[in-house]
């Protein structure tokens, strides 16, 4: 946007002497006054200190979507490397598969770092420099996981432990379950896997404010202010067009559920500044995102509010979603329940999880 446009707008909004219009969060708000955000509300939100600008959103999606395309100059470093050391044994390839990443996790563990499997230049530095190999016993695990191939589950989802903690919350909230069934035909099993899968029933519900990180990637038109992610790939003139490009694809569909969520927080009498989300923005304890919830969520209280942040509101409205995706059938027959948990997420690896806890709660084997 240009600056004459820029001022243009917040000149109609009444917003040119507000001092939350300081930061890289000026266009956004602009954006949302002349769509029709009450100025209280901008001011009560980006004026609070907890709203802050982040580049890690847009970094790494970009990042991600980059090295999807392209491959990256440090991990085919890394993976050549690894190899080298006894930590890798898949093809080089660039692309940062579940080997590389077990891999990233072995070596950070035999160097007492933060074992998150995420790579970095720093690690790429450090295994440089690196002359031990990986243990023997290190080695051989590694081995065993590129000959039996990628998982079929999240392995750290279906832990005895996890299964437990699901087996517990299953146990204490029997008559909500029953009730999700009922309204929506959703087995219990089902709704507790899924439940697990996201946010671990409500126990990790992200790591930052949902404004802040879709209001960070609306802000991020271009990819100027998240290039370090891309430190040490070789980003050619054409490469950088590209992911311009992507961001811009990005901004936009971030500012489109930024705007949702401003809405949601509206209709449901809800701070947004007290609200944590996933890196990309989904909230409450089913995650849905922003522009879903006029049309899933359900509320579960007497108030009238669709609080997701809520228990009963959160299985209630997942129940729906589901419905509406197309499942009326239940566990035995899970041929449609799988195809309605794939719409809640594109992955197959994702689906089979829930599944492998939810076989599990009713006694049977887990693994899908």
């Amino acid at each position: 946007m240009c600056k004459a446009i820029f001022l243009a707008l917040v000149m109609v909004a009444g917003l040119a002497a507000s001092p939350a219009l300081a930061g890289e969060f000026d266009s956004v708000q602009a954006r949302l006054a002349a769509d029709g955000v009450p100025r209280p509300e901008l001011k009560a939100v980006f004026g609070n200190p907890q709203v802050r600008f982040t580049p890690e959103p847009m970094g790494r999606k970009l990042l991600e979507m980059y090295t999807a395309k392209f491959g990256s100059d440090v991990v085919r470093s890394l993976q050549q490397r690894f190899a080298s050391l006894g930590y890798f044994f898949g093809p080089v390839s660039g692309r940062p598969d579940y080997l590389f990443r077990s891999g990233v996790k072995a070596f950070q563990r035999d160097h007492d770092l933060p074992v998150d499997g995420r790579y970095s230049l720093d690690i790429l530095t450090l295994a440089g420099r690196e002359q031990r190999r990986a243990s023997p016993e290190t080695s051989r695990e590694l081995k065993t996981l590129a000959d039996n191939g990628p998982p079929d589950v999240y392995e750290a989802i279906v832990t005895p432990e996890r299964l437990a903690e699901a087996r517990d919350f299953f146990e204490a909230n029997r008559q909500l379950l029953e009730e999700v069934r009922a309204r929506y035909g959703v087995p219990p099993e089902a709704s507790v896997g899924l439940l697990s899968m996201e946010t671990r029933m409500g126990k990790f519900l992200g790591d930052n404010l949902a404004v802040n990180n879709l209001a960070s990637m609306a802000a991020c038109t271009t990819a100027a202010q998240v290039m370090e992610v891309l430190a040490g790939e070789d980003v050619t003139s054409e490469r950088r067009a590209w992911l311009d490009a992507r961001a811009a694809e990005k901004s936009a569909w971030a500012y489109g559920e930024l705007k949702a969520l401003f809405a949601y927080a509206g209709r449901n009498r809800l701070d947004l500044t007290t609200m944590p989300g996933s890196i990309y923005g989904a909230i409450g304890i089913s995650q849905f995102m922003p522009s879903s919830l006029p049309s899933f969520g359900v509320s579960g209280g007497n108030d009238g509010r669709v609080d997701i942040f809520r228990l009963r509101d959160a299985a209630l409205s997942m129940g729906n979603f589901l419905h509406s995706h197309g499942f009326t059938g239940n566990l035995e027959d899970e041929t449609v329940l799988r195809e309605a948990l794939f719409r809640y997420n594109h992955s197959q690896t994702y689906v089979n999880t829930i599944m492998t806890v939810a076989h599990a709660l009713k006694g049977g084997v887990s693994r899908p």
